[in-house]
């Protein structure tokens, strides 16, 4: 219990550092606290990087390496924290400022190739669409009046129509894990503690619309407002059968590639509880219809698009309803939407 535990350790893009995430475990307050850590790459003695009580976990440089996020519970629930990094001393800069103010909470966020939006993971109601017009209701509106009728309700019971309903030692609730992106410009103001106000319309996050921006001027603004990517009753990413991340961005930052174990072939015979058929997805970061491009009737997982963007590379097995069976690399060329096995043997 007196060892740190090290995990998801990452180098910066010019290699001279690696930054990890180490808990803490304290006995005597029944707590396991998360702090970021830094120690060179070429080796040398490890320091804390940020220091602070609050629980923070999962960092990740930006592709220029000049800034780091990461995951936060320094609210609850836990949002994307965002610091300039200086890449000379290994140390960040200036105050952390926090990202994301989503009611339902972030966490697994990843940076755009260019630098300019973020991707993560937040689970929401899946009744609860984005708006397709400037109503004045957001989806974000939706799931805190759901999470508050919950909240104050004086029933206490759950009532369950379908499996899956509970993994392992956690009930499902009736949230939905689902991807989000944001622009990394929809910082938290730091003299009122809300995010900018955006201008209504529904925009791809990080493209310009005409408005009044911040500081009261007429120009070109970012989108503040999170945006759902993968809108639905399906978990994205999937509950469990992962390995590393479950999506990424293409190098373009154009498309992005998701698992997920959704209702397809098998109609009405689609059990989530039992279908271990996890499959690979991509859809356009800027918002559109999912195109599923894995075939196995397994489990297919962590996509990682090729550095020129051509093909994209996923873990397959090929028997449903198996989870430990042997896993092979696909290799799918997307001009052509065809796929191969690489060293199937």
């Amino acid at each position: 219990m007196k060892l740190k535990r090290v995990g998801a350790p990452v180098p910066s893009p010019d290699g001279k550092w690696v930054v990890f995430d180490a808990v803490d475990v304290d006995l005597e307050a029944d707590t396991k606290i998360s702090h970021l850590w830094i120690v060179p790459a070429n080796g040398g003695e490890s320091r804390r990087l940020n220091e602070t009580p609050n629980h923070e976990e999962r960092p990740r440089f930006s592709p220029d390496g000049k800034r780091l996020i990461w995951t936060s519970k320094a609210t609850d629930p836990s949002q994307i924290w965002m610091c300039d990094f200086e890449t000379e001393s290994g140390r960040l800069i200036r105050k952390p400022r926090q990202l994301t103010t989503i009611s339902t909470g972030a966490d697994g966020a990843i940076w755009s190739p260019d630098g300019k939006n973020i991707v993560f993971v937040s689970a929401v109601y899946p009744d609860c669409n984005p708006p397709t017009s400037g109503s004045g209701v957001t989806s974000d509106d939706c799931n805190k009046r759901r999470d508050e009728e919950l909240k104050n309700s004086k029933v206490k019971a759950k009532i369950f129509t379908k499996l899956l309903y509970r993994h392992w030692n956690a009930f499902t609730e009736f949230k939905r894990s689902h991807l989000f992106i944001v622009s990394v410009e929809a910082t938290v103001d730091r003299n009122i503690g809300v995010p900018p106000v955006r201008t209504a319309g529904f925009q791809p996050a990080g493209s310009p619309t005409s408005g009044e921006t911040p500081n009261g001027q007429t120009g070109e603004t970012p989108i503040f407002q999170p945006r759902d990517l993968t809108p639905g009753d399906h978990d994205v990413p999937p509950f469990n059968l992962g390995g590393q991340d479950m999506y990424t961005i293409s190098p373009d930052g154009q498309e992005l590639a998701y698992t997920s174990n959704v209702e397809s072939e098998a109609g009405p015979a689609f059990v989530e509880a039992t279908s271990t058929n996890n499959e690979i997805f991509i859809v356009p970061t800027a918002g559109g219809i999912p195109k599923k491009i894995s075939t196995s009737p397994g489990n297919d997982n962590t996509p990682l698009y090729s550095p020129d963007g051509h093909h994209i590379a996923w873990r397959s097995m090929a028997r449903a309803g198996f989870e430990a069976d042997k896993e092979t690399l696909v290799i799918y060329q997307r001009q052509l939407g065809q796929s191969r096995k690489l060293a199937a043997d």
